[in-house]
């Protein structure tokens, strides 16, 4: 090559690389904008916000690239709004359910609870990312985790559980292994039912068994007891039998009273009575009925004060009804008042409601068996009362008939010094 051309061949070649810088500068200029573009797509992605549009300036490569990340965003959109209904569907189920709902997994740890959970056990910290154990102190709803998740069955137990005051809960509780598509045990579903009530229930229901036998078995045996002698000595003589007779009559009229109390007290329980309402003057019906208690055998032996404003409005009571609570009321201040005998029965307006007192100054309740008097059967001495012939149903049908007039009935006693029933009635009834 000619020495002359150097220079020629020098220019060439820098025209060539000026041509090839500026060519670089075009594309790095273009595609740098697009690839910018793409990784701002691809940011708004990945962070769930949905890009306003999927447009890229570029070449076709990249146009196909954002129809693919197009259709990405839209099954990603798809996804969380199913996801999002879902856990809405959830929350509502779990949030309007009576039973209280515990989701654990492998490690026994709690990941799902819903607010009746909450209030069952009286949690004030969140049991979420504890263990079952830690979260309830109660080994027992551990135990029944552990033994779902290890055997992969179904299980339903009876737990009973005191509270830190004392309160004791019944729940029967149902788990359920939570499986992955490949059988593989995940954790477990734990729905825990408050029975307490049923199982109160049931105990009032025994007792009530129980205290009705017993109630029965009494004059049976007596009944029978004589009805043996009567045929075993047929020519016993009138005097001779008279005493078995009276006895006999005498059980007789206390099986009577204790059907009838039964009924009665079956009639109101299940609103199978209907309420005659009808306005009556307090004072005019107390000193009635003390009037009529006066005409008893052993009225002299009671004295009775009132206590009720002339001025009191009328009271809308079903008279009947009404009358048979203060008569229960007053048998049992006399049976349980020592001589001389004094009952009080006053009356005041509070608002919209009057409240009456049955006062007596008798032997008194006891605290331990005030909150249980108003239940069937329930007397605080037993011997005594079954003496007196009572059928220990009287001041449950007081309280029955009292909250059938939307009232309520309490009671305040003291040892010794006397007890005294408080009932409390609306003056007008919503009919």
């Amino acid at each position: 090559m000619d020495p002359q051309d150097y220079p020629l061949l020098t220019l060439l070649v820098i025209l060539e690389l000026i041509q090839l810088f500026v060519f670089w500068l075009f594309i790095r200029h273009r595609y740098g904008l697009s690839l910018g573009q793409l990784k701002r797509l691809t940011a708004q992605l990945a962070s769930g916000q949905p890009p306003k549009s999927y447009y890229i300036d570029g070449p076709p490569l990249v146009g196909e690239v954002t129809r693919d990340l197009e259709t990405v965003g839209t099954r990603l959109e798809d996804i969380r709004r199913q996801q999002q209904e879902e856990d809405f569907n959830l929350n509502v189920l779990l949030a309007n359910m009576v039973e209280g709902v515990m989701v654990v997994d492998q490690r026994h740890v709690v990941r799902l609870v819903n607010d009746e959970l909450l209030n069952l056990f009286s949690l004030k910290q969140s049991p979420l990312g504890r263990t079952v154990l830690e979260a309830l102190r109660e080994a027992r709803v551990e135990m029944i985790a552990r033994e779902t998740i290890l055997d992969g069955q179904s299980l339903e137990r009876e737990v009973t559980v005191e509270s830190t005051v004392g309160a004791i809960r019944h729940f029967a509780i149902s788990a359920v292994p939570i499986r992955a598509k490949t059988k593989e045990i995940r954790g477990a579903v734990m729905v825990f039912h408050d029975i307490t009530r049923l199982k109160q229930l049931e105990v009032v229901r025994q007792e009530f068994v129980s205290n009705v036998s017993h109630e029965l078995r009494t004059p049976l045996a007596i009944f029978r007891g004589y009805l043996e002698t009567f045929a075993d000595n047929p020519g016993l003589t009138r005097e001779e039998t008279k005493p078995m007779i009276e006895a006999m009559r005498r059980h007789s009229n206390r099986l009577n009273a204790l059907v009838e109390d039964l009924l009665t007290l079956t009639r109101l329980e299940t609103k199978r009575v209907e309420v005659d309402y009808s306005a009556i003057r307090l004072e005019a019906f107390f000193q009635q009925l003390v009037r009529d208690w006066e005409k008893r055998r052993d009225s002299a032996e009671v004295a009775f004060e009132l206590h009720v404003p002339k001025d009191i409005l009328p009271l809308e009571v079903d008279v009947l009804r009404f009358e048979q609570v203060m008569l229960n009321l007053l048998e049992n201040a006399v049976a349980y008042s020592t001589a001389p005998r004094k009952i009080v029965i006053s009356a005041t307006v509070d608002g919209d409601d009057v409240e009456i007192r049955v006062a007596d100054n008798g032997i008194g309740i006891p605290p331990g068996d005030l909150p249980r008097i108003f239940e069937r059967f329930y007397r605080v001495e037993k011997a005594r009362s079954r003496a007196s012939g009572g059928t220990g149903l009287g001041l449950a049908i007081v309280q029955q008939i009292i909250q059938s007039h939307q009232g309520s009935v309490r009671a305040e006693s003291e040892v010794g010094k006397g007890t005294t029933i408080i009932l409390r009635l609306p003056l007008t009834q919503e009919r």
